[in-house]
């Protein structure tokens, strides 16, 4: 069964803000398999739950961002079986290096231990 890619970019874009929920909520304590795992982050308690929080309502955004990308590219989206397809599929996505960027630049202007 082929997937229409507007549906694929709906559902990792749900699931992204699915699980980021936890994180803007704070409620993820510090560990090594979910969350915003910077050595920053490892610094201190406090480091974990600012960067995980800010992290969090990036990826809330970018997981909003592509539920709604979808939506409105629906009828403009090519067919899965298109040459076209892999590049329609993987644009959208690119809007997660800035994510990551400015986690990561948030990240460094913390204070150590």
């Amino acid at each position: 069964m082929i997937v229409p890619i507007p549906d694929v970019h709906a559902g990792i874009g749900l699931a992204t803000a699915l699980v980021s929920l936890p994180l803007v909520m704070r409620l993820v304590p510090m560990n090594r398999f979910y969350g915003v795992r910077l050595p920053e982050a490892f610094a201190s308690s406090r480091n974990w739950y600012e960067i995980n929080a800010y992290g969090g309502r990036l990826l809330l955004a970018f997981g909003l961002f592509l539920i709604a990308f979808a939506y409105l590219a629906n009828d403009i989206a090519p067919p899965p079986t298109s040459p076209w397809a892999p590049v329609f599929l993987l644009v959208p996505l690119l809007a997660l290096i800035p994510v990551v960027a400015r986690i990561r630049a948030y990240a460094r202007r913390l204070p150590g231990p």
